[in-house]
Order: C-alpha cells, then sequence, then structure tokens
C-alpha cells in the first residue's frame, strides 16, 4: 500500500523556506500563499485516503492500491482549480478552470480528496460548472458500508447535510455509518465515491422505510481545487 505520509512530509518541508524569508522580501509572501495553497490541497488529499480506507475495509476493491485521489479506482481525473464560486455557506455553484478540451463532459463527477462534491452541469472548452450536491436540484444513490442498505440522497441548501430516503428499514443502519455512491445501474455516478456520515436515523415501521441524515465529507467551503472524474455510466 502507497504511503501517505510522505507526499504530505515534502509538502510541510517546502513550507519552511517562505517563513524563514519573510523577514527579508514582500515577494516571499506571495510565495508563502502558494505554498500554503498547495499544502492545504495535499492535506485534502491525505484526508481521502483515509476516508477511502474505511470503505475499502467492507468492499471488495483495494482502494488504497492507487495513485491520486483513491477512491475513484482506474478512471482517470482532471486537476481543477475553482475560479469562481460559492464562498462560506453561500451559493451551489462552482466554476473550474478546465473544459472540454480536457475531456470534461456534463454530468460528470466533482469530488475533492474528501469525496463527492457534486457534478459538472455545463462545459465549455476552458471552463465548466459544478452543482454542488447540497443545491438539491439532484439525487444521487447511496449505499451504506457494511450493509445491504441502499438509498437515495438530496441536499437541502449549502450546510453540508443531505437527506436519504427509500431506506429498507428491515436494514441495519446506526448514526456514524459511512455511506458511499452505490452505482447502482442507470446512475451518473460510479460506484464508492464516500459521501458521508450518518448522523440521524428514522424509521417508519408502517412503511418499512427509514430516512437518515448524512454529514458530507468534503468541506464546501472556500474550495480551492476540486477534480472531474472522467466517467460515464455504460450505455
Amino acid at each position: 500500500m502507497l504511503s501517505v505520509l510522505s507526499p504530505l512530509g515534502n509538502a510541510a518541508s517546502t513550507v519552511v523556506s517562505p517563513f524563514r524569508n519573510a523577514w527579508n522580501s514582500a515577494f516571499d509572501q506571495g510565495n508563502l500563499k502558494k505554498e500554503n495553497e498547495t499544502l492545504r490541497e495535499e492535506n485534502d488529499r491525505l484526508k481521502g485516503d483515509v476516508t477511502a480506507n474505511s470503505i475499502a475495509k467492507e468492499q471488495l476493491q483495494q482502494l488504497l492500491q492507487l495513485v491520486g485521489i483513491p477512491f475513484v479506482g482506474d478512471t482517470p481525473v482532471v486537476h481543477s482549480r475553482v475560479v469562481s464560486g460559492a464562498v462560506g455557506n453561500f451559493g451551489d455553484r462552482l466554476e473550474l478552470d478546465k473544459g472540454s478540451n480536457a475531456g470534461i463532459e456534463r454530468n460528470m463527477p466533482v469530488v475533492t480528496g474528501e469525496g463527492l462534491i457534486g457534478k459538472v452541469i455545463e462545459v465549455s472548452e476552458n471552463r465548466c460548472v459544478v452543482s454542488l450536491l447540497t443545491s438539491g436540484t439532484y439525487r444521487v444513490g447511496f449505499s451504506v458500508v457494511g450493509t445491504a442498505a441502499i438509498g437515495i440522497a438530496q441536499g437541502s441548501g449549502g450546510d453540508g447535510s443531505l437527506r436519504g430516503t427509500n431506506i429498507d428499514s428491515r436494514q441495519l443502519v446506526t448514526v456514524g455509518a459511512i455511506t458511499a455512491t452505490s452505482g447502482l445501474a442507470g446512475s451518473p455516478f460510479p460506484p464508492n465515491l464516500p459521501i458521508g456520515t450518518v448522523t440521524g436515523v428514522r424509521s417508519n415501521e408502517a412503511a418499512l422505510e427509514s430516512t437518515v441524515d448524512i454529514s458530507m465529507f468534503a468541506n464546501l467551503n472556500n474550495l480551492i481545487y476540486a477534480d472531474v472524474v472522467l466517467w460515464k455510466p455504460a450505455g
């Protein structure tokens, strides 16, 4: 399994130099900002390693034996920078600095190193627009890792929370369980993209249905980087 320690160590060592030189040159402030952004991006990817490892314990795939974002399998991704979009808790769209020239198409999933954040809804040659998962404008099928439970999640506004419905109440789902995309036939998302953790469970025994609250793994506040997964449903 690939070590997740060395990339962070390398990134951290590069941050030291700007701190030493900041007293000598105002230009180093710009270098420090760039280094800090690089370190933040690397840290997000390492968080994704931890999330993917939790899923791998319950799934057949060896998700951590991959380079880059560990939970997208062999599917290529396009590393992108956020050029405009949600600030803080406001907004439900992002604009990325990559587009069709990089192979991006509408409805492709968008992730950070922590998990799924949305999907592409508009594409030009060198830009694309992402609708965040919290927007509530579309739904995503999910599975509860370690169980046979599946359901449908939808956002309710930009606070990083989702509501999961259509879960068979005979399936035991507990607070703290991990959710990931189910990738069932016809789904616009591949399987095993981490979504978040279950924070609340309610069951309607008469309807044999449970609903859950899900807190997303990915932090949507002030995103700097995002990766588009070059994946399309079969057929």
